[in-house]
Parts: structure tokens; sequence; C-alpha cells
């Protein structure tokens, strides 16, 4: 019975850009696993049916950011309070921000190599343990509304998404900020919502970002999330509520892991989280962009997973 699950993307950009790559996938892994690739949820599912029947040991997830959220979130409803296996992302995307925040470095046929060769060998593995943010009846690493959806939205639109192109997508948007530009009000437009927090309402209810993580880093080096792991079974979130100069101040205490100043915004660690609009908004799930008809999201502790980092 194979210990390794493999589930390929074959629509995440790399895979799309390298096909010859996921055919040497299940060469690679031997006895040791199985590889299969999946074009629907339906597809998803069967597989990962598949996997819990055969107790795999090690689910592996070759596709970005969307494809290990995506993933997680159909793994979690079909293992039920079956054990989970160890987890392994194998940075298969265009972005792959959540490994590169649990240090995870190499290419996808590097990391395959390796866990196949531990694997058969019984060696260890070094891992790290997160728990999983909940996001109304999806699961991931880290949310985001306000500026941040709207910074992945001119991300995705205006060019080869890629960390330098984010770097410089970012920049624009300080440039933007400091003259007073369109793009920074667009980025800064602001959501009404009732917050409550633990149970507690929040007296603000205009936000400039709604945002929360079980994880430091956001890409390119940001570490808005440096509380996440103060408490087990918590998140960290933070609500910015300034104007887009106000934020632009504040990018370098994000980028660095700092407290934001108390007159921008609140920054807490958290287990549950409401929040409510009378208008629907778009948000991130791991960069994956969704979007809330109703205006309502449910923020809460998914369960510890395992994730192997080499």
């Amino acid at each position: 019975m194979p210990g390794i699950g493999v589930i390929n993307n074959p629509r995440s950009k790399q895979n799309r850009k390298h096909p010859e790559r996921i055919s040497k996938i299940g060469y690679m892994l031997g006895y040791e696993g199985k590889s299969e690739s999946t074009w629907t949820f339906e597809a998803l599912d069967d597989v990962l049916m598949e996997f819990k029947r055969e107790d795999i040991d090690i689910l592996a997830i070759n596709g970005g950011d969307g494809s290990n959220h995506v993933t997680l979130t159909h793994m979690l409803q079909i293992w039920g309070d079956h054990p989970l296996p160890k987890i392994s992302l194998l940075r298969g995307g265009t972005l792959n921000t959540i490994s590169e925040a649990c240090k995870i470095k190499g290419s996808t046929t590097w990391l395959l190599y390796n866990l196949a060769e531990k694997y058969g060998a019984g060696e260890p593995f070094e891992t790290i343990h997160r728990d999983l943010l909940r996001i109304n009846d999806h699961y991931g690493f880290l949310f985001g509304n306000g500026i941040i959806a709207n910074f992945m939205d001119t991300y995705y639109e205006s060019g080869t998404p890629s960390p330098s192109h984010g770097a410089a997508v970012l920049l624009r948007g300080v440039g933007s900020a400091i003259t007073g530009g369109a793009l920074a009000k667009k980025w800064t437009r602001k959501i009404n919502a009732r917050v409550v927090i633990d149970g507690e309402e929040i007296s603000e209810t205009s936000f400039t970002a709604i945002m929360a993580a079980t994880i430091h880093e956001i890409g390119i080096g940001f570490t808005p999330w440096y509380r996440c792991e103060d408490e087990p079974g918590t998140f960290h979130v933070l609500l910015l509520t300034g104007s887009a100069m106000d934020v632009a101040t504040q990018v370098p205490y994000i980028y660095f892991g700092r407290a934001l100043h108390p007159k921008l915004g609140w920054d807490i660690v958290a287990k549950d989280v409401l929040i409510e609009s009378e208008e629907p908004f778009g948000f991130t799930i791991d960069g994956d962009m969704h979007w809330s008809e109703d205006g309502r999201i449910h923020l809460g502790v998914g369960p510890r997973v395992e994730i192997i980092r080499k």
C-alpha cells in the first residue's frame, strides 16, 4: 500500500508549463507512493477517499497556494475524525506563499525526491506544526479582505504573477498613497462591517482591511502576523482603520513584524472572529480570491497539521 499520496493540479501555471513533470512523479515515487492528477472537485474527492482507504502517511500537494487550501479543505471533509496524514507542499504553483512562510525550499522535483528517499529509508523528516484557519467552510492559513484583496486584484490583473512583480505592485501602491493617487484610493476603499472577536464587539465599524492568519508571512518578506503562535489554538488578527497614507507609514512595521500604532487599528490574538457587512466583499484565502455574497465571514481555528519542511 502506498505511504505517500500525491495530488497534482494540472491547471497550476508551473504544471502547465512543465507537463512532463507530472508524468515523472509516479516514477520517482516508485513503490512508496501513488500520484494522481485531478481536474475537477469530484475527481479530487475520489482520489482523497482512495488515499484515506489506503491510510496514507503523507499527503503531498503539487500546486500553488490555491491548490493547497482547496485540497486541505476537501481532505478535512473526507478524513473527518480520522488521524490526518503529514502534509507536504511541493511548491508547484506560481505563488508559493504558504510554503515560503513555512520555510520550505527547493524545486518540486527536489522536494519529491527528498520525500520518497527519506520515506523509503525510514529517515525522520524535519517538520513544523501549524493550526489551520477556518474561513466559513474553507480551510487555509491566511485570510484578508479590503486592502489585501484589492492588492491581489491588481497583482493578478497587471502582469505575470511572481515575487518580483508583487514587490513592484506594492511599490506602486505606496507611491500612489504618498501622492494621493487613484490606485491607493482603490486599495484602501473602506469595508463597513460589524466585527465580533471572541464574543466582544469592536467599537469601530469602518475598516481598511481585516486580516487573520496562523502563519507569520504574507509574501515578499512581510511578516504582519508575528503573534500567530502566541497561544495554541489561536490566530493573529489585524484590523486596519487608517487612510492610504496611514497604511503606507505602517509598511515598515508590517514588514518587520512590529505592532501597529494603536490609532491605526487593532492587533489581537483570537480564537473566533465574526464579520458581518451589509454589502458583499472580496477576500483572499492563501492568495486565492473568493467572494462573500452575503457579507458574512466566520473565522475560527481548524485542526493542527504537521507540515514537512525537508
